[in-house]
């Protein structure tokens, strides 16, 4: 008996939708089990990681990492890849590049500035880390999910497994046969 073969429709756009908003790409190829299950894990956990840095830990800014490490923000590239959620973070940081003064959708998720970000570490501490930690990790679950979304479910077909353990048998078979009849000589 082997397993049936699920259609995957088209890989390329599952695998944008699933980078959109996670499980979305899962929803399109009719794997709705798994849609629920990785929209509510990946979106739980960076809402849960965004709520407790108080919304202001999700922002990316526009500095090269070799001439201003300290001021390079290395988890947004972990948090970007929970699609439409962390977006608004990339617009913010690439408009206030070009014009600093502006005050696109109410500065939503914004750099905060440098008094108001020393403020949250003193007053939150390790509960700021974790969210930090937690909306980054949730952008790199969703790469697995997307890789899922463009490849598919992983499994063996049981006809090609059991082909080839017979295949293996027979030549243990005609390799033990061998070895008795130069024996016999």
């Amino acid at each position: 008996m082997s397993q049936q073969r699920i259609s995957l429709r088209d890989p390329v756009k599952a695998a944008f939708l699933a980078w959109l908003v996670p499980g979305l790409g899962h929803y399109y190829q009719g794997r709705k089990g798994k849609a629920l299950l990785y929209a509510i894990c990946i979106l739980g956990l960076y809402l849960v990681g965004f709520a407790l840095g108080e919304g202001k830990i999700v922002y990316w800014r526009w500095v090269n990492p070799l001439n201003n490490p300290e001021k390079f923000a290395p988890h947004y590239i972990g948090q970007f890849f929970v699609g439409l959620a962390a977006l608004p973070a990339l617009i913010q940081g690439t408009i206030r590049h070009f014009s600093p003064d502006s005050n696109f959708l109410w500065g939503f998720m914004a750099e905060p500035p440098q008094n108001v970000l020393n403020g949250m570490i003193l007053r939150l501490n390790k509960i700021l880390e974790i969210g930090v930690i937690y909306t980054t990790v949730a952008g790199l679950l969703n790469i697995l999910a997307i890789y899922d979304a463009y490849e598919g479910p992983a499994y063996i077909d049981l006809d090609e497994a059991e082909a080839e353990a017979e295949s293996e048998a027979e030549a243990a078979r005609a390799a033990s046969n061998g070895a008795k009849v130069e024996g016999a000589v």
